[in-house]
């Protein structure tokens, strides 16, 4: 991502999207895997503004999903529910009102959130961020970016929010003939914005020992399930992996994800069946070589299981493959 003096001519884009995948690949210069997690059919939408080395997108989702997030390298995202709801977590921490999520660094982080939730997102290239702040005699304290959650004040918060949706939503047909002038105002607008919302910005809930654990227990089920997609795994091979009992592992997944371990394992192996089932370069050519590849044995149960989730019989996501209609 570039990070040149003055800012390009802003690039502005909407997508309307019928499936989770097709959503997590619509934001530029992102790795996303979305799970949708509640049932019926999907559709999503984002609108996206780059500006240099900030981008600014209002994203909307109808149905519950846990999604696996990667900034572009070197960058720092930060989040605000269009309206607050709640069952919203980053990396397992709640987003409480007058809260903002954010995440710095190379690694990944997971959201899971609610159906019909809309989010308002700005990211920045990190050392851009830091040294235009210093400019501005604002300097951010390095452990701010380190946080997920910071509390603000509920005007600070609105302001930014109504901003951005009204800059998104109302105004982008106006952004493509701005003169250089123009659009170096604008991005100036837009981080001397979130650099004063940020120096309001207080640490979130500090993490015990308890959140630690869950959030280290939860990464490690994420790359055990990465590492066996060929068959369901169990919620007993699970606890013998983590060397965890049932309830806590239960404790763990409906405190931090809002699932069961049960409904969790469930609906990540049906997406990843999901996902191969609209693949055009996939070697499994039924909806049978899916059910096996993904370790589903009970090919009736499999069709019901993925109908109630999908909205649709996996045969009828088959026969769309390659065709581009999702």
């Amino acid at each position: 991502m570039p990070t040149p003096s003055m800012a390009p001519t802003p690039q502005w884009r909407a997508t309307q999207s019928a499936g989770v995948d097709q959503l997590a690949q619509s934001i530029s210069g992102w790795e996303q895997v979305y799970d949708q997690t509640s049932p019926g059919r999907f559709h999503g939408a984002l609108t996206e503004l780059m500006l240099g080395p900030v981008q600014l997108f209002i994203e909307s989702s109808s149905h519950a999903l846990v999604q696996t997030c990667k900034t572009w390298a070197g960058a720092t995202w930060f989040g605000i529910p269009v309206q607050h709801r709640p069952m919203v977590r980053v990396d397992g921490t709640g987003l409480a009102p007058g809260m903002l999520a954010l995440h710095s660094g190379q690694g990944d982080f997971q959201l899971t959130t609610p159906d019909d939730f809309g989010f308002l997102g700005i990211v920045v290239q990190t050392d851009w961020l830091q040294h235009y702040a210093a400019s501005q005699h604002s300097a951010l304290p390095p452990a701010l970016l380190t946080q997920r959650v910071l509390q603000l004040p509920d005007d600070a918060l609105e302001a930014v929010r109504r901003w951005l949706c009204q800059l998104l939503l109302v105004q982008p047909a106006q952004l493509q003939g701005l003169s250089a002038q123009a659009q170096q105002h604008l991005l100036d607008e837009v981080v001397s914005g979130l650099v004063q919302m940020l120096t309001h910005g207080k640490h979130g809930p500090r993490d015990n020992v308890s959140a630690q654990h869950a959030r280290r227990m939860l990464r490690r089920v994420r790359d055990y399930l990465q590492a066996h997609t060929e068959r369901c795994v169990t919620v007993h091979e699970l606890c013998e992996q983590l060397g965890s009992s049932p309830r806590a592992l239960q404790d763990c997944f409906r405190k931090h994800v809002g699932l069961s371990p049960k409904a969790y394992l469930k609906a990540v192996k049906l997406n990843q069946a999901r996902r191969e089932l609209r693949c055009a370069d996939s070697t499994c050519a039924s909806v049978s070589d899916v059910a096996v590849r993904y370790g589903f044995w009970h090919l009736s149960q499999f069709a019901a299981d993925y109908r109630w989730l999908f909205g649709e019989l996996p045969s009828e996501t088959l026969r769309r493959r390659g065709a581009g209609s999702f």
